[in-house]
């Protein structure tokens, strides 16, 4: 496979652009907001547990799993403590969304780096394959998250394009890093997938499903999310 760090920054950015698209087309109907964060929840959990987690384990073990998931979940937690601090950034709804999306901009594009390292050092292998068809497909859902927010808040949507290019930026580096370090350690990959897991898992659990909840009820949200994750594993184990 050649120039993957392009491979990887197309796939990244088409996956959350097409994901945007969707988001701006669902914006007129405000209801359906929460139903869309519920599924979107469902559907990154499901692409985690179903496809991501049983690949990092497979390289690795349960300890490097542990480890990695460890310090994906301390880097969310940094980020959102560092966010959290400025109190003018929550002074109205819109400003909400703002930081919201700002901050799931963020956490993305630094789950997104790890990615891209990963694809880099395994450009020859049949596992970058399955991680670019991994990276379409839960960017999809990221992008509709994404964007839903800043849509919300009444946002130009030419931004669609800056941020969709500024998310998949990092997947690109990381994979020139890694095509140059070139390093075929399985251990390797698999603590920076469960890097990549942590972040994402702490974002749709702290962030995506409480802004669900928040549009419309715990017991619709939870139920959304349940068929949404049901789905992907469907279409993941038997498609």
């Amino acid at each position: 496979m050649t120039h993957v760090w392009l491979i990887g920054f197309l796939s990244t950015f088409a996956g959350i652009g097409a994901g945007g698209i969707l988001a701006s087309f669902i914006n007129g109907f405000k209801r359906s907001i929460g139903t869309i964060y519920a599924v979107c929840t469902g559907l990154i959990l499901g692409l985690i547990s179903f496809e991501i987690v049983p690949e990092a384990l497979h390289l690795g073990n349960w300890i490097v799993f542990s480890l990695g998931f460890l310090a994906g979940v301390i880097i969310f937690e940094l980020i959102h403590m560092r966010l959290h601090r400025n109190p003018d950034l929550i002074n109205s709804r819109k400003h909400h969304n703002v930081r919201m999306g700002l901050f799931l901009a963020l956490i993305i594009s630094v789950h997104n780096f790890p990615v891209g390292v990963i694809l880099g050092t395994s450009e020859h292998s049949k596992f970058s394959l399955a991680l670019l068809q991994a990276l379409i497909l839960h960017n999809i859902p990221e992008g509709m998250i994404l964007f839903t927010p800043f849509f919300i808040a009444g946002i130009r949507i030419y931004l669609l394009f800056l941020l969709s290019v500024f998310i998949a930026a990092p997947v690109a580096l990381g994979a020139l890093i890694g095509e140059m370090i070139g390093m075929q350690n399985n251990l390797l990959w698999s603590f920076l997938i469960s890097l990549t897991i942590g972040t994402i898992y702490m974002v749709t659990i702290k962030e995506i499903l409480p802004e669900s909840i928040r549009q419309s009820s715990n017991m619709y949200s939870f139920f959304i999310s349940l068929i949404a994750f049901s789905l992907m594993g469907v279409y993941l184990i038997y498609l």
